[in-house]
């Protein structure tokens, strides 16, 4: 439940940073601050969760055989990444920050009925693209009957 906490507190966080913020203000410094703090503490847990589970080959319960596990390591890793090449005033870093926007979905990886809709979703994408592709061939036909209608009668506006 802590866990869910924080990932609540850190989107909430997410949230508020803003590129056009004053980089000398405190809320800045606040959210830099707790962003440094809230990537310690998922590290730690991923630690102990390597530590305990193993992390490849402990069968099935290892921490790397799980999908979602492999995305928590990856936004753990981009996100210390950026913390440690913050300083650093090279452009290309500051595109790792929008990584951070990957730390919700760490709520997916612990909530069964989440991983049932995303998975759900994922099942429909099929359908959906079917549905898109209709509905574009009904605009295609719609389109093509308004032009052949009109014939250039909206070419010039007479007003009054």
């Amino acid at each position: 439940m802590f866990i869910f906490f924080l990932i609540g507190l850190q989107s909430i966080l997410l949230a508020l940073d803003n590129p056009l913020n004053d980089p000398q203000s405190t809320l800045v410094a606040f959210l830099n601050y707790s962003d440094m703090v809230l990537t310690i503490l998922f590290t730690i847990e991923a630690l102990l969760k390597i530590i305990s589970f193993g992390l490849i080959f402990n069968g099935k319960v290892s921490y790397l055989r799980n999908g979602w596990n492999i995305v928590d390591l990856l936004v753990i890793i981009i996100s210390l990444a950026s913390l440690i090449l913050q300083g650093d005033k090279l452009k290309i870093i500051k595109i790792f920050r929008l990584f951070r926007v990957l730390r919700p979905l760490r709520m997916i990886s612990r909530n069964k009925g989440l991983k049932i809709g995303i998975q759900a979703l994922f099942m429909a994408v099929p359908s959906i693209v079917n549905v898109i592709i209709v509905s574009l061939l009904f605009y295609v036909i719609f389109g093509i009957i308004t032009v052949n209608y009109f014939k250039g009668a909206l070419y010039r506006c007479e007003y009054g």
